[in-house]
């Protein structure tokens, strides 16, 4: 069965992943442009999508977790 999170639990973790990536994507676009001199659209771009690989990759070790716990009691 799972826990409720409460509303303030998921709004932190929310905020600290979107801080972490304007963050990442600040750095990033700092270092292209010391790398190539001028402002341009590169790779940097794509750590916008860490929220998104971060809530995929939660949910699917949670699930294998919740998985080993399932074999772990034998009701497989």
């Amino acid at each position: 069965m799972r826990r409720k999170r409460s509303l303030a639990s998921v709004l932190f973790e929310l905020a600290a992943v979107l801080l972490m990536t304007a963050l990442a994507f600040a750095w990033g676009k700092r270092a292209a442009l010391a790398e190539r001199g001028y402002n341009a659209i590169g790779g940097e771009y794509l750590l916008l999508l860490l929220p998104a690989m971060y809530y995929t990759g939660k949910q699917t070790i949670l699930d294998w977790i919740a998985d080993l716990r399932e074999l772990k009691k034998g009701r497989y």
